[in-house]
């Protein structure tokens, strides 16, 4: 994971994000590529043309929406600047998600935030998972930096997006103190078994424990919140959405319940 692409923008997670990101870029020797996307009101284009009465109140607006940012830049361009780290920054103009996409095609990592509780994201993860061919690291609200070091757990279930994101994950899991593949609920897994996840593994020099645990009466996602607790877990690796996400936000799902109510970093992959 030597390059790591870091959302960039003034928002409660931001701090969070950033120790995370940093400390990815020195356990890998990586490099951190900052990217600060803006997003423009798309009613601007009518009023700077001179079709609305609020253009020129607009067109103020943006400008010091523009410097704002601009401030944020050379702000985090003097921090960095005292960091073992090396940097890149980059302003984008567009929406979050879509600037954050196109920007990931040459990365090895996004790291973004989760929303907290009742707040809209600036750039949404599942909108990014989805459609990016990189990994992304979420790190949840609150959540200050990344230990690569910390105990690792796999949530697996026979999908090709569960192996891929094994297959990603391969050098956080590499670091990891101990490495730990949980099936929950377990049922017909005579296609993708977990010893199949955990051979893969070995093959990497990655040791990996496998655990079987049913729910019961409790959410999947809670067991595995449980699971990742009592083992000190430092992140979670999970595919994303192997159904689709309109089935997930109509029925509900382990990756949407995961994104409301993560308490570690998740390493996802769709």
């Amino acid at each position: 994971m030597k390059s790591i692409l870091l959302h960039v923008a003034d928002d409660p997670g931001f701090e969070g994000r950033l120790q995370a990101a940093l400390d990815l870029a020195r356990a890998f020797s990586g490099h951190l590529h900052g990217l600060q996307p803006r997003r423009i009101p798309a009613y601007f284009g009518a009023d700077a043309a001179g079709f609305g009465a609020g253009a020129a109140l607009v067109a103020e607006l943006i400008d010091q929406e523009a410097k704002l940012a601009q401030a944020l830049r050379e702000r985090l361009e003097a921090r960095l600047a005292h960091e073992d780290v090396p940097f890149t920054i980059a302003e984008a103009v567009g929406e979050p998600a879509e600037m954050l996409i196109q920007a990931a095609s040459l990365q090895d990592l996004v790291v973004m935030s989760l929303a907290k509780a009742g707040h809209a994201p600036q750039a949404a993860v599942p909108e990014v998972v989805v459609r990016a061919d990189t990994p992304v690291l979420a790190i949840p609200q609150g959540h200050m930096g990344f230990d690569p070091g910390r105990p690792a757990l796999v949530a697996w279930k026979p999908t090709v997006e569960s192996a891929k994101a094994v297959r990603a994950a391969v050098p956080l899991l590499a670091r990891a103190a101990s490495v730990t593949i949980l099936v929950v609920d377990p049922g017909d897994e005579t296609d993708l078994p977990p010893t199949e996840a955990a051979r893969y593994l070995s093959r990497h020099g990655v040791r990996a424990e496998m655990a079987v645990r049913q729910s019961g009466s409790m959410k999947v996602a809670d067991t595995l919140i449980a699971a990742a607790r009592e083992l000190e877990a430092g992140v979670l690796v999970m595919g994303a959405y192997s159904r689709s996400r309109t089935i997930q936000f109509l029925m509900g799902g382990v990756t949407r319940d995961f994104l409301e109510q993560a308490p570690l970093p998740l390493f996802m992959v769709h």
